[in-house]
């Protein structure tokens, strides 16, 4: 979680900086904002301004920056997103609050529990060493819970700050209804804290230091350099650090799952050939070596331990390098004994922290070491090791263990292995990893996806060879995905005027090298659909097939969206479609299904109280999320079905786009406490198939590769209470609604 926000929607954009990053306003460029954002993002913008206040006196020109938030929506004219500016930001930001992590860290019990003994002990010491209170600072405070275990415990005073200003707004109303005097909250980075008994926001330097700048990686939060600059400019010497100490704990996993996260390398697109990649070397590239803060049970049934759980890496906090420069990559080499044979595909870790020098009070993110919660996980290293590659059981391994300031990554060795890897990340050969997230990389290397989608290509190609009495090479082709994966399957099937567009230059270059390195040309245009005329395409021509996955980047973690611009950009390119041009997929249904979940439901909502501390401010905040449409990936999250699958609405891709409404009672055999929704889609429309010859790709829960959107429901008001959903799309807007609510 950072700065109240969550890994998975609601993000801000352009709130990202490191902590200990310079006091410059906290926005992107307008330009930089909106080509890096993502459509269930906020887009904080900062604008500047000039004006004079005295129109005759050119030396009173005031000049300063103001914030302009945006949210995304569907262009109705051409697919794509337009960003729309909200007027009322208390309510955007009231929306990020609510669906950020900050309930699942309230609600973890454990957690709460460490950092209040580690702070009444670290208080207690302090005072019979010093024999008074001390002056206590909380680094990244949230809804100032950390501060109030220190005001609680005896310190003489807590300073507290807060860089997310809503969240700064928050800990200031909770901690004045618990602590009135004893806490100050200012709305500010720690780098902008200022240490002075006239002037300063701090009137001397703290004793003791309280922080949860952790993530589920450990270091992502900038907690290194947080710590090292708190020590140089706000910390008296020797001052107390709770917590103490971190441990890092990783094994190497063999899993094709996981693999895949990662890699391609190895498959072909179909039996033609094709393949993602623009030459040899960049079908076995290792990319970037990312981390994926997953739940790791999720993968019990696909993952062999190929080694035990070790220390790999060990932080004191209490005893950083001083100064402020960053840390240079780092390398602990740990050897390791195989407990079973295999492909070495992961690392998986883990990190314990220390709350006391005795190490009487530990926090640990082992699967099952604690409650359940959703803030930290486990974290996964996928490998790409050669196809060649296996250890033995008892055979011996090097795990090599990376960091600097911000990033952990892990290399596995043989002992005799040269040369010996480099603490730096290795660069990415095939360009893969520069646009795709490990969902995309699952999404592109998941085969029974990839052959539904090139035997629909392949039998449009045939019904249009047909009907048009010409050889494949005559017909032309138009992919309106991102991605370029439907223009190579057209390719790989004679079709002999191929074009795609793409949104992103980048992805037009590297699709375009790896359309050229496969049999087929194919035209890649970095565009949009507005204006696109048939002499631009392959062939000059109108097409007669459009295809696409469909994929876009700025949207791949909401799948109806993805369905809805689709259909957009499918009536935006009419006129460069022949009139009976095929369109694959043919059709998308929207899905629902009513479920219990274990756990997942507990990660959002109103607190009440939280350790003996009155929360009904940040309660307000939760108002909403009822309301509100969680992107998860659900293979993650136990659950158990509370009725059957329902559709909710559906379209077909050859009509134009229209505005939809649709309602319908969902079923339900027991009470459940969310709602699952996600888009199937049939990609041939021909009535001659059986339903179980139909051919369909999802984006449903059964899959890793897609997120799917969660609607959380309130306690069914009566034991008679049903439960009603709504879709509704207004195409000349191109807003969508989506609602659930008993009845």
């Amino acid at each position: 979680m950072y700065a109240g926000v969550d890994k998975y929607g609601g993000a801000l954009a352009g709130e990202g900086q490191p902590r200990d990053a310079g006091a410059a306003a906290s926005g992107l460029s307008l330009e930089e904002a909106i080509e890096t954002a993502a459509a269930e993002e906020t887009v904080v913008v900062d604008v500047p301004y000039s004006y004079l206040e005295d129109d005759e006196d050119p030396t009173s020109l005031v000049t300063g920056t103001s914030q302009v938030l945006l949210t995304a929506q569907l262009n109705p004219s051409s697919g794509g997103l337009m960003w729309i500016q909200q007027d009322d930001t208390h309510d955007t930001y009231k929306n990020v609050v609510a669906m950020s992590q900050m309930t699942s860290m309230l609600r973890d019990h454990d957690r709460n529990r460490c950092y209040e003994l580690g702070i009444q002990h670290a208080i207690a010491t302090f005072q019979a060493t010093h024999g008074r209170a001390p002056i206590v600072l909380d680094i990244g405070t949230g809804t100032g819970l950390l501060a109030m275990f220190a005001a609680r415990h005896g310190a003489a005073h807590v300073y507290a700050c807060e860089m997310f200003k809503p969240m700064a707004e928050i800990a200031t109303r909770v901690t004045a209804d618990n602590f009135a005097d004893k806490i100050t909250v200012f709305a500010k980075r720690s780098t902008e804290l200022v240490v002075s008994a006239e002037h300063g926001h701090l009137p001397q330097r703290a004793d003791m230091l309280v922080s949860e700048l952790f993530d589920s990686i450990l270091l992502g939060e900038a907690v290194i350099p947080t710590l090292r600059h708190a020590r140089e400019h706000l910390l008296a010497p020797h001052a107390v650090i709770v917590p103490e100490r971190a441990t890092v704990f990783a094994h190497v996993v063999e899993s094709e799952r996981v693999y895949r996260l990662n890699s391609v390398a190895d498959q072909q697109l179909n039996d033609k050939g094709a393949r993602l990649a623009r030459n040899d070397a960049a079908w076995g590239c290792t990319g970037a070596k990312p981390a994926l803060p997953l739940h790791i049970q999720a993968f019990d049934g696909d993952a062999t331990a190929l080694t035990e759980p070790t220390a790999v890496l060990s932080f004191d906090f209490t005893a950083l390098p001083s100064g402020v420069a960053p840390l240079a990559p780092r390398t602990q080499r740990t050897e390791v004994t195989a407990v079973a044979s295999g492909r070495p595909h992961a690392v998986f870790m883990w990190w314990e922290v220390s709350f006391d020098s005795a190490n009487r009070v530990t926090y640990s993110t082992k699967p099952g070491a604690q409650n359940w919660q959703d803030h930290w996980v486990q974290v996964v290293f996928p490998l790409t090791p050669s196809p060649s590659t296996r250890v033995q059981a008892g055979e011996s391994l090097s795990l090599l263990a990376h960091h600097d300031d911000l990033r952990v990554w892990f290399d596995v060795e043989k002992p005799a292995a040269a040369p010996a890897a480099t603490p730096e990340k290795p660069p990415c050969v095939c360009g893969l990893h520069l646009l795709c997230n490990a969902e995309r990389m699952a999404m592109l290397s998941d085969s029974s996806r990839t052959s539904a989608l090139s035997a629909a290509v392949a039998r449009a190609v045939e019904t249009l060879a047909a009907r048009r009495q010409s050889a494949p090479s005559e017909l032309a082709c138009l992919d309106a995905s991102d991605g370029s994966l439907g223009a190579l399957l057209a390719a790989s099937h004679g079709v002999g005027h191929v074009t795609s567009i793409e949104s992103k230059d980048v992805s037009a270059r590297i699709f375009e090298q790896i359309c050229d390195a496969n049999a087929g040309a194919v035209r890649v245009l970095c565009c949009g659909c507005k204006g696109l005329l048939p002499e631009h395409l392959a062939g000059e021509r109108a097409a007669d097939l459009l295809v696409a996955e469909p994929f876009f980047y700025s949207m791949q973690n909401l799948p109806l969206w993805q369905a809805l611009n689709f259909w957009l950009r499918r009536t935006a390119l009419a006129s460069v479609l022949a009139p009976d041009a095929v369109v694959v997929p043919a059709r998308a249904r929207v899905l629902a299904q009513p479920v219990v979940f274990e756990h997942l439901h507990e990660c959002f909502g109103a607190v009440g109280d939280v350790a003996g501390f009155d929360h009904a401010f940040f309660d307000q905040f939760q108002t909403s999320y009822f309301a509100r449409n969680f992107p998860f990936p659900v293979f993650m999250y136990p659950y158990e079905p509370a009725g059957a699958v329902v559709e909710l609405a559906a379209w077909r891709f050859a009509d134009a786009a229209h505005s939809v409404h649709e309602t319908a009672a969902v079923a339900t055999q027991q009470a459940p406490n969310a709602v699952i929704i996600w888009v199937e889609y049939e990609l041939l429309e021909d009535e001659r198939e059986s339903e179980s010859e139909r051919l369909r790709i999802t984006t449903g829960p059964a899959v890793t590769h897609s997120k799917q959107l969660v609607r959380f429901l309130p306690p069914a008001p009566t034991a008679n209470a049903s439960l009603a959903a709504s879709f509704a799309f207004n195409a000349l807007e191109g807003d969508m609604e989506l609602s659930v609510a008993w009845q």
